[in-house]
């Protein structure tokens, strides 16, 4: 009898453990395939933002692309309302309803107007992305973790509201008044991406070959800017580039060391118009 109960005690035992294992299992898949997901959706955003500020400054820029970063924006919207559970559905479904006003209003948009709008857009996906993270590592029981990357993620969203007020100010650079607005932003900027290069210096040294954040402090003693509109936003969009790959690189080892490396976002060019 007393065997036999031991026996009975211990299936019990391991089927709990097995159920577990299952459910913790499908819970990482599950926010793993959201977070990948929702930074596919704000890479391509980011292209939507660039081709768009193309067509609104006159630039040359491809119609075809265009068209399919719409498709596939729509796509991954899609895809997240359908798996979406209970706890990120009302968020996602707003993020969706957004991102469709954006989409088909964009043409109705100044520069600066498209910017901002395109800024929110990806902000609200951060937010999202960032709240799943959290809400991961708590669960898993990675509270320092979780410390650590909440902190760092503070510094990515810093730098990118520094990056919106810089790009907005090249608008108005043929001022005195909007010339000395722009070198402020600049040298604010190039503190930021500063700060960003002490916590991930390998890929911040890797990736800016140009010298971005020397050339943000080179406007700390100029007094005017003799550069181009047209310059100054490619320079934003080479600053754009080293900032998202820092955000990538902190996503994917906090993912790696609670589950699995994020996969590589393998979409048109490897330098994409940001």
């Amino acid at each position: 009898m007393f065997i036999g109960i031991s026996i009975l005690l211990l299936i019990g035992i391991l089927a709990s453990m097995f159920y577990f294992n299952i459910t913790r299992e499908k819970s990482h898949q599950y926010r793993y395939r959201l977070i990948n997901q929702l930074r596919q959706l704000i890479y391509l955003t980011r292209q939507h933002r660039a081709l768009t500020h193309a067509h609104l400054a006159a630039a040359v820029y491809s119609v075809q692309t265009l068209k399919q970063t719409n498709l596939s924006i729509i796509e991954i919207l899609q895809n997240l309302k359908l798996s979406a559970g209970a706890d990120t559905g009302p968020e996602i479904r707003v993020l969706y309803d957004k991102t469709q006003s954006v989409l088909l209003n964009w043409t109705e948009f100044n520069v600066a107007k498209n910017q901002l709008e395109h800024g929110r857009l990806i902000r609200q996906m951060m937010f999202l992305t960032d709240e799943i993270m959290i809400e991961w590592l708590i669960d898993t029981h990675h509270d320092d973790i979780a410390e650590e990357y909440h902190h760092r993620w503070q510094k990515i969203l810093d730098t990118l509201e520094s990056l919106t007020r810089f790009r907005i100010s090249i608008q108005d650079i043929d001022t005195p008044i909007g010339q000395q607005r722009f070198r402020h932003h600049a040298v604010m900027l190039s503190r930021r991406m500063n700060q960003l290069s002490l916590i991930c210096p390998l890929t911040m040294t890797d990736n800016d070959q140009n010298g971005v954040i020397q050339t943000l402090k080179y406007w700390e003693q100029q007094e005017s800017v003799i550069e181009t509109p047209e310059q100054l936003y490619q320079l934003s969009l080479e600053a754009s580039y080293l900032i998202f790959n820092v955000y990538d690189q902190i996503l994917s080892e906090t993912c790696e060391e609670i589950y699995l490396p994020l996969e590589a976002i393998i979409i048109g060019e490897k330098k994409p118009a940001i």
